[in-house]
């Protein structure tokens, strides 16, 4: 049985695996190969909004019928669970929930209204699929911004000028000794 710990983790986001599926996803939910392709780009797109973050997410599947091609290796802080047929992922998300000591960290997201009141009378945030997209959205933006728009100091905008035989005019040059400050 896997037990249920949070002690590294600062955050902990248990997302509604096919409850996100089905409401950003236009597939036929009884195509076991679409379904399978479905959860796992859902998978890789958490792994990559989780990166370096002290966090920790847990997906979270009816475990109905499913058909797995194998085993596959997830990063540290994912997990994906599956129910137990017939057993809905609703009742294991809500057991996961029940058995943190730290319920004021859970961000569950989910779209299914009475499993996100059932969650938040337990003490957990809530956060819906759509608002999540937005979210993970932002983040992945900010974060490409920001991958571009590196300041030189003044000695490296030196270094490069020199090495490249550039010349800078009064106003680059002012601008580079303000951009060498910060």
């Amino acid at each position: 049985m896997w037990e249920w710990k949070m002690k590294t983790f600062k955050q902990h986001i248990i997302v509604d695996g096919y409850n996100f599926i089905l409401r950003t996803s236009r597939i036929d939910p009884s195509d076991d190969e679409a379904l399978w392709r479905a959860r796992e780009k859902l998978i890789h797109q958490l792994v990559a909004y989780r990166g370096n973050k002290q966090l920790q997410i847990t997906i979270v599947f009816d475990g109905q019928d499913v058909k797995l091609p194998g085993k596959t290796s997830r990063p540290s802080g994912i997990h994906v669970l599956f129910s137990q047929a017939p057993q809905k992922a609703d009742p294991l998300i809500l057991k996961r929930i029940d058995q943190s000591t730290q319920k004021g960290n859970i961000i569950l997201v989910t779209s299914d209204r009475p499993l996100a009141l059932l969650a938040q009378a337990q003490g957990c945030q809530i956060q819906s699929v759509e608002d999540f997209i937005s979210r993970i959205s932002k983040r992945e933006k900010q974060e490409n911004s920001n991958k571009y728009e590196q300041k030189m100091s003044k000695a490296e905008l030196e270094e490069w000028l020199e090495l490249f035989g550039g010349k800078i005019n009064k106003s680059e040059q002012n601008k580079a000794r303000e951009q060498g400050k910060s």
